[in-house]
C-alpha cells in the first residue's frame, strides 16, 4: 500500500509538469427555483496568475463555455457569476489529461423586500479602560427565505448602529460565505444600513469601536435593528458596573474576568441605553488586574483574558471565537478575492482529503484515488503560491 502511494505521488510530480487545454462548461443553477439559471456576467479568474480575469461572458442563459482553459497540474480557477448586482463564486480545479470539463454555479433571484431573516447577537462585549470604552459586537443574520432569495436594495438592507459618540470605528466587516470584507454604514430613511446583500444562509456583521469614558458614569446606546430573543452582554473588568432597563445579571466568569448579562425579547427599533461606571483597566497593562496592553500599533490585546479565539462557558452559554481580528486588511477588491479564494481552497482541500479517506483498495477505487491525489497536489501548490 505504501509503495503504491509513493508511486502515485511520483507520477503526480511528473504529470504536474505537463500542460493540457480544454473547454470548460459552466452551468448556472437558479437556487430559487432549482432550475436552469441566468447570469448578467460570468468571469473565469486564474488564481495562479495574479487573480487575472482570463475569460468572461455576458448575458448568460443556462450555461456558458470557456475555451482553451489550461490545466497544468497546478491550475486553480475561481468562477464568479453576477446576477442583479450580487456576486456568487465557486472554485474549479481542472482534471488533467481531459479536454472538456463541466461544473455548476448557483445564483439566486433578488428581492428588495426583506423577510424571513432571523437575527441574533451572540456577544456584545464592553471593555472598560481608564478613559475609554472598547466595544465588540456581532450580529448574525440567517436568511431562511423559502424559496431562497438574496435580499439586495439600494442603499442597503442590513441594519447596523454606530453610536454618535464613537471616537474611533476600528472595524466593521460583513461576512456572507467564507471571508469577511470591510464595509461602511450608509445613512438611509431606515437608519444606518450596509450595502452588502443578504444571501441565503448565514451572514455575520462584526463591529468594534471606541467611545470616551468617565468612570463616574457614561451612557452607551445601541439601536437594535431586529427582533432579538436573547441579547447577551459581557463586561470586563469585573469592577465595571452596568445597568439598563430589562438587563439582568446571569453570572460571572472569574477565570476570564467577565460579568455576564442578558436582555430578553427585544423588538426591532428599540434603543438600548446602558449606564456604565466603575474602574476600568489600565492601557499600559500595569493595573491590578493585568488585563491588557497597548501595542505600538494601537491595537488592544487582551492578555490571559481574551485572545484571538477565546471560548467562554458560563451558565451553559458558549461564546465561540470572540475575535480581536480587528484589522481585516481587505480594503481592495483584489485582496478580497484573494482571501476568498484561499478560504475556498482550504475548504476544497479538506473535502478532497475526506473523499480520499473513504476510498478502499479495490481496482475501481484506484483510479478515483489517482484523480483525488492529483487534485490535492494541485490544491497544495496553488495555496503555496497565493497564501
Amino acid at each position: 500500500m505504501k509503495s503504491r502511494l509513493i508511486l502515485q505521488f511520483l507520477i503526480l510530480q511528473l504529470v504536474t509538469g505537463l500542460s493540457f487545454a480544454g473547454d470548460l462548461r459552466v452551468n448556472i443553477i437558479n437556487g430559487t427555483n432549482n432550475g436552469p439559471g441566468n447570469a448578467d456576467r460570468v468571469v473565469l479568474i486564474d488564481l495562479g496568475a495574479g487573480m487575472a480575469e482570463i475569460a468572461s461572458a455576458s448575458n448568460v442563459v443556462k450555461a456558458t463555455t470557456f475555451s482553451d482553459v489550461t490545466s497544468s497540474g497546478q491550475s486553480q480557477y475561481l468562477i464568479r457569476a453576477t446576477l442583479g448586482g450580487v456576486n456568487y463564486s465557486a472554485m474549479f480545479v481542472p482534471t488533467p489529461g481531459v479536454t472538456a470539463w463541466e461544473t455548476s454555479l448557483t445564483v439566486y433571484e433578488t428581492s428588495e423586500t426583506i423577510h424571513d431573516v432571523n437575527a441574533s447577537v451572540p456577544f456584545f462585549v464592553i471593555y472598560g479602560f481608564e478613559d475609554k470604552l472598547y466595544i465588540q459586537k456581532r450580529i448574525v443574520l440567517e436568511n431562511v427565505s423559502s424559496p431562497p432569495v438574496t435580499f439586495s436594495a439600494s442603499p442597503g438592507l442590513a441594519k447596523v448602529h454606530v453610536p454618535k459618540n464613537v471616537t474611533e470605528l476600528e472595524n466593521l466587516t460583513f461576512k456572507s460565505g467564507s471571508m469577511p470584507v470591510r464595509t461602511a454604514p450608509i445613512d438611509s430613511d431606515q437608519g444606518q444600513v450596509l450595502p452588502n446583500p443578504i444571501k441565503p444562509g448565514l451572514s455575520e456583521i462584526d463591529m468594534s469601536y471606541y467611545t470616551a469614558y468617565d468612570p463616574g458614569g457614561t451612557s452607551l446606546t445601541e439601536l437594535v435593528g431586529y427582533d432579538i430573543d436573547h441579547f447577551h452582554v459581557y463586561t470586563m473588568p469585573l469592577d465595571l458596573s452596568i445597568s439598563a432597563p430589562g438587563l439582568s445579571r446571569e453570572g460571572t466568569d472569574n477565570e476570564n474576568g467577565l460579568a455576564i448579562y442578558a436582555i430578553e425579547g427585544i423588538k426591532a427599533g428599540t434603543m438600548l441605553e446602558f449606564q456604565v461606571s466603575g474602574k476600568g483597566m489600565s492601557d499600559s497593562g500595569t493595573d491590578d488586574h493585568n488585563h491588557s496592553e497597548q501595542q505600538n500599533t494601537g491595537k488592544i490585546v487582551i492578555e490571559n483574558r481574551i485572545d484571538a479565539n477565546v471560548e467562554l462557558a458560563v451558565a451553559g452559554v458558549l461564546i465561540l471565537a470572540i475575535l480581536i481580528s480587528l484589522f481585516v486588511s481587505v480594503t481592495q477588491q483584489s485582496e478580497d478575492l484573494k482571501q476568498e479564494s484561499i478560504e475556498m481552497l482550504k475548504k476544497q482541500k479538506s473535502e478532497l482529503l475526506q473523499q480520499y479517506a473513504k476510498l478502499g483498495d479495490s481496482s475501481s477505487d484506484a483510479d478515483d484515488k489517482d484523480k483525488l491525489l492529483y487534485r490535492l497536489v494541485s490544491v497544495y501548490k496553488t495555496l503555496d503560491r497565493i497564501d
